[in-house]
């Protein structure tokens, strides 16, 4: 062989070893990084759809799952409904959360089936409970104290502004609220919770002989009472009036709301007025008090319509994941965003399954675990990294059954009462 020869030979070995390293380094960048790179190179853009690059990329992903500075200390918290609608609390720990322990603080929903908390778990040591009804009752709660903080309500005089004189006394008006987003604003070191509300208007009960007059302004729009976004906080212990128009959750449901970094964060489904474009995430900065809009692709939303028997948002990794469970396969998906605002930063990162044994679910870990009410009741959780569906030890004891992230905070609610 001559000089030549093994010149160009070793130029291909190191053209072969460079281009090997530099798929092991791309498989190890963050999913925002690694989504960027494509613009260098045809073939770096391609790479999502390369089957071999795509398992090094996941395998990497689950290695690499870590609790986070935000959940550093944190543990599981398992809401039951106890017998007479009383809720019990447990908090879990261990590698297989074989450590239970009952917690011992006051429910103040305790005679309440209606009795929810809001969102993936606690912000600042403070849980947020609300009424699954719609009437607007919200509580803050901190077990570590059990201190609570009850949320002042609705001024129905000030909203009896907006009808006109001569049919104020024969009105009634009726708030339903929701409750969206719940979170840590930074900048001015507040607590902050973000309520969507409806109104409705019926005719008083007290003038019954003035229904059909009343009901004829309303339909004909000279009675009307929009719905609106409010916030609420903490500091100042009031309800505000965002002047925002931002899609609603089309049909409020637990767990399609988490919050991240000072962000608040929502499934909206496609609905012709506020979501004519299709389903989206909508996400919400606390501390400027902005939206932005991230559509979900395609080839994603599928998980929206009856294929799916439900819909996740988890926090995983430190990204913001979709999971959706699809009851024809028995499959469920996980799909990662890279990127708030661009509808290419979601990727479709798992497909696991077949899983024919699960009901629904009840929350996602601290590190990524996914726990599931089975259909024999039994409650139990699956290891991404390994696969492997492992029981909690608990079953199910109602339809509030949750699993949330709770971490102990030294410092009490502002205002608080124990």
């Amino acid at each position: 062989m001559d000089e030549k020869t093994v010149f160009a030979t070793k130029g291909k070995v190191r053209n072969y070893i460079l281009d090997d390293i530099a798929l092991s380094i791309l498989s190890k960048l963050p999913l925002k990084s690694l989504k960027r790179f494509g613009c260098v190179r045809k073939s770096w853009y391609l790479l999502f759809e390369d089957t071999h690059f795509m398992n090094m990329f996941r395998n990497n992903f689950l290695s690499n799952l870590h609790c986070g500075p935000y959940y550093d200390g944190a543990s599981l918290l398992l809401q039951l409904n106890e017998p007479y609608y009383e809720d019990g609390f447990y908090s879990l720990s261990g590698e297989r959360f074989e450590n239970k322990v009952k917690l011992d603080f006051l429910n103040p929903f305790a005679n309440l089936y209606n009795f929810r908390i809001f969102g993936f778990g606690s912000i600042n040591g403070i849980l947020c409970l609300y009424e699954y009804d719609h009437s607007g009752k919200i509580i803050l709660l901190m077990p570590e104290t059990q201190a609570i903080k009850i949320l002042p309500s609705y001024n129905i005089g000030s909203i009896k502004w907006f009808i006109p004189d001569d049919a104020k006394d024969f009105v009634d008006v009726r708030i339903i609220s929701d409750v969206h987003g719940f979170g840590y604003d930074h900048v001015i070191n507040d607590i902050k919770v973000i309520r969507y509300v409806h109104f409705i208007i019926v005719p008083s009960l007290v003038y019954p002989g003035y229904v059909e007059e009343i009901m004829s302004l309303y339909w004909s729009g000279e009675i009307s009472l929009g719905p609106l976004w409010e916030i609420y906080s903490l500091r100042s212990n009031l309800w505000r009036k965002l002047d925002v128009s931002m899609p609603s959750s089309s049909h409020y449901t637990e767990g399609t709301q988490v919050y991240l970094g000072g962000v608040c964060h929502w499934l909206s489904e496609k609905d012709e007025e506020e979501n004519p474009d299709g389903p989206c995430l909508v996400s919400f900065y606390l501390s400027s008090e902005v939206f932005l809009v991230t559509p979900i692709p395609s080839d994603l939303d599928d998980c929206f319509d009856v294929e799916a028997l439900w819909i996740n948002l988890a926090v995983i990794n430190d990204f913001i994941a979709l999971i959706s469970y699809h009851e024809q396969t028995t499959n469920f998906h996980i799909s990662i965003l890279g990127g708030l605002g661009m509808k290419e930063s979601w990727t479709k990162l798992f497909i696991l399954g077949p899983l024919s044994c699960i009901k629904h679910p009840i929350g996602v870990g601290i590190k990524g675990e996914i726990f599931f009410q089975r259909k024999d009741e039994e409650l139990v959780w699956f290891d991404l990294s390994t696969q492997k569906i492992e029981e909690l030890g608990y079953k199910a004891r109602g339809c509030s059954t949750r699993i949330i992230i709770y971490k102990e905070y030294i410092l009490p609610i502002g205002g608080a009462s124990s």
